[in-house]
């Protein structure tokens, strides 16, 4: 724990790092401001506008031209329209706190991704361009130890700047939509439903730490290997961006589903969603993010240790 905290405390003797945490701050207050600025207010006649929506919905229901696939969407629209009128539930027009904090959420866990990755990059590479890992090796500490505290010192810092801005934007939320939630509606079975939107922010939350934690893995493997920030940063990002395409491009190829680049983005199996490749489960995810760890850490951990002090 001594090691992490010095590697703490160099960490946040860099300006990039604050800079980094201010941007995500601007990343809070900016769409917030425009957000409220652009906020409709909720019509107070929104009960004949359903009505109308309704009637018009009738119509279309009555053209034989109509797929099965529409009709189903067109009854379905139809049954949440009666269901907000009976229970008085308004349709959603303006922002609230809880659409704010998914709009924030799928904003910040990019960037915040982009930060973590450029720590992981040149947490080390920074050493060896800046020849102190010599001073650093000299000491009588285990080298694993070392690279060690590097790595958990990037996690926690991307941890503590997405703990900030998600932090900070529920208090931003708070101040300008106040605690009321939407409530967005569904049918299952011909049944409408109340979606959980708080258990679906908090399961998209879980599920966008997949990405977060491979590239680390990533960058911080190349960033030990090589020696060099500026390749880890954009060999990461390059895979991170066009990671989905190079998927969908070996998607009626078997070895597609044993690419981990296949898997990081865990958000495929949300709620609502289906994976990229049919078949695909969680679990079977997880297995093979955790493989792809291991195997970027112990590449890591290897290279490092036999690397000679005086390159």
């Amino acid at each position: 724990m001594k090691y992490v905290k010095n590697e703490w405390m160099k960490l946040w003797a860099k300006k990039s790092s604050w800079v980094m945490l201010i941007i995500m701050l601007l990343l809070v207050v900016g769409p917030a401001a425009m957000m409220k600025y652009y906020d409709e207010p909720v019509n107070d006649n929104w009960k004949e506008t359903l009505q109308q929506e309704n009637a018009e919905y009738q119509n279309m229901l009555q053209d034989e031209t109509l797929t099965a696939q529409d009709k189903v969407y067109f009854q379905e629209l139809l049954l949440m329209n009666e269901y907000r009128m009976e229970q008085n539930i308004p349709p959603q027009m303006a922002t609230t706190i809880d659409s704010f904090m998914n709009f924030e959420l799928s904003l910040s866990r990019m960037f915040i991704t982009i930060f973590a990755v450029v720590v992981a990059a040149g947490i080390v590479s920074s050493e060896f361009s800046t020849g102190t890992i010599k001073m650093l090796l000299t000491r009588p500490v285990a080298r694993w130890k070392i690279l060690l505290s590097k790595l958990v010192t990037t996690i926690f810092y991307g941890l503590f700047i997405y703990g900030v801005t998600l932090a900070f934007s529920a208090l931003v939320g708070v101040i300008l939509w106040g605690t009321t939630a939407s409530t967005p509606l569904e049918v299952v079975d011909g049944v409408v439903k109340e979606v959980n939107v708080w258990g679906n922010y908090f399961e998209m939350l879980a599920l966008s730490f997949s990405d977060f934690f491979m590239s680390i893995f990533l960058a911080f493997m190349i960033g030990s290997v090589f020696s060099s920030s500026s390749l880890a940063v954009g060999l990461t990002l390059f895979i991170s961006f066009m990671g989905a395409t190079v998927v969908m491009l070996l998607s009626k190829y078997e070895i597609a589903k044993y690419i981990w680049i296949t898997h990081t983005d865990l958000t495929q199996y949300a709620t609502g969603s289906s994976p990229i490749i049919e078949g695909l489960t969680l679990s079977f995810s997880l297995t093979m993010n955790v493989i792809y760890a291991v195997l970027f850490l112990v590449i890591t951990f290897t290279f490092f240790m036999k690397r000679d002090v005086t390159a």
